[in-house]
């Protein structure tokens, strides 16, 4: 029953932070291309060194960031994943629907596949994809004012705005516009640090 909850939960995430994406292309341009290839989930038709060089420098800064920053940075039990502590693989549905769907895509598809897209259309790509970056950061970083000191819940700011910024280098000039590589190793960093937490290993 609580994995159907979630589930619900999830789907409805999805739907709320794909609407204003598609609003947006249903009156700017739905003549012009599908609205899942102007979000960007799309075939990847870029440079596949790229995209795997990205992919494996998120992983280490999510490696270095939760193994050392974090747990300096935040008091126990201050992140998501830390919910799932000592559930052991009973945690992995619920871990999977989290990672790859609730963040992984939802995520994409409203920082990399529409609000980086539309300031990199506007800005270009430095200032685009930096505006981006540090609006994720923000987002993610807020509640982090709450539970620690400025200093610190800055600091985890920079961070995740700079795994945005990592994101959206990676989708726009790594992979032809394509947010799956990005949707692919959000939702896996997400679901390996649940699991990580589920078994005591962080």
């Amino acid at each position: 029953m609580k994995l159907l909850s979630m589930l619900s939960e999830v789907i409805f995430q999805v739907i709320i932070f794909s609407l204003l994406p598609f609003l947006w292309w249903f009156f700017t341009a739905r003549r012009k291309e599908s609205f899942f290839s102007w979000i960007g989930l799309k075939a990847v038709k870029g440079s596949w060194p790229k995209v795997i060089g990205g992919i494996l420098f998120f992983f280490l800064l999510c490696l270095v960031s939760q193994l050392w920053w974090i747990p300096h940075l935040l008091p126990a039990g201050a992140t998501v994943q830390s919910s799932y502590a000592g559930m052991g693989w009973s945690a992995f549905p619920s871990a999977f629907l989290f990672g790859i769907i609730q963040t992984g895509l939802s995520e994409e598809i409203l920082f990399r596949g529409f609000l980086a897209k539309r300031l990199i259309s506007r800005f270009g790509f430095a200032t685009g994809n930096l505006l981006q970056g540090l609006v994720f950061g923000l987002l993610h970083g807020a509640m982090f004012f709450l539970v620690t000191t400025p200093l610190k819940a800055l600091i985890i700011t920079l961070i995740t705005g700079f795994s945005g910024w990592l994101l959206g280098w990676m989708a726009e000039k790594a992979a032809g516009g394509s947010i799956l590589p990005g949707w692919m190793v959000h939702g896996v960093g997400n679901l390996l640090l649940s699991m990580a937490e589920a078994f005591g290993l962080l």
